[in-house]
């Protein structure tokens, strides 16, 4: 058997998917798939992933990608631990967090991280390739809705009102988030799982934005932060570093 995890080390999703390998104790291969040089828009991981995005998972030979059917995946295919919990109440939630992760943690996440640091990182890519260049290698991207937001970010940027929307739309999730945790220890109920898996890499994000102190002030969910890093599975997944900066 083998089990091949294209990813990138600093994705959120790519860390969803290397928490939910290393809690069921799967042994896989890492296939870093590097976004600074847009390797995921190159027609060979195309051919993998047709959204051009990572991570993708590669089960000899078959494919999945989109990180939450990914994490799916592994719970359905491989031993270890269930990360589904068996009642059908939490189960109800764990899917309900699942949901929250992919349209408003990760959508909104995503809108903060381009104005806080990938805009830096967009001038840093102009200068390397080239205004034309660069809106050429973004025209590359093949899912046609990410191509048409990617060329408004690196044209206009994401004015301030949206930014703040954002923040306050995390915020909240959070909020919830607290309650939840106030209730039952894990996220979704008394079980450990999947949602409490997808939704860290969002909450570890919005604090490395700048926004550690919306998290400090929730004494339940930084608890819960604070527990989920001492848990090995996690502590593994963002020990990955960036291969680039291996100097070996």
């Amino acid at each position: 058997m083998t089990v091949t995890l294209y990813h990138y080390w600093g994705s959120t999703c790519s860390r969803k998917a290397r928490m939910t390998l290393n809690e069921k104790g799967v042994q896989w291969e890492s296939r870093h798939v590097d976004l600074h040089v847009f390797e995921n828009w190159e027609p060979w991981y195309v051919d993998i992933h047709p959204n051009g995005v990572v991570p993708a998972l590669d089960h000899d030979g078959r494919i999945v990608y989109e990180s939450n059917a990914i994490m799916e995946y592994i719970d359905d295919t491989f031993g270890g631990p269930s990360l589904r919990p068996s009642d059908t109440w939490e189960r109800a939630h764990m899917r309900i967090w699942l949901d929250k992760s992919e349209h408003i943690l990760h959508k909104n996440m995503h809108l903060i991280s381009h104005n806080r640091a990938h805009a830096h990182r967009w001038e840093e890519y102009e200068k390397i390739y080239g205004r034309d260049k660069l809106l050429e290698r973004v025209h590359s991207q093949p899912d046609i809705q990410r191509r048409k937001d990617e060329i408004h970010h690196a044209e206009h940027g994401i004015d301030e009102e949206t930014i703040e929307f954002s923040i306050g739309r995390i915020d909240e999730q959070l909020n919830l988030m607290d309650r939840a945790l106030g209730e039952h220890q894990w996220l979704s109920g008394t079980t450990f799982s999947l949602s409490d898996i997808a939704v860290l890499p969002f909450v570890e994000r919005f604090k490395v934005n700048g926004m550690d102190d919306a998290v400090a002030s929730k004494k339940n969910l930084t608890n819960w932060y604070e527990k989920m890093f001492a848990r090995p599975a996690v502590e593994r997944a963002y020990a990955f570093t960036n291969p680039a900066d291996d100097t070996c």
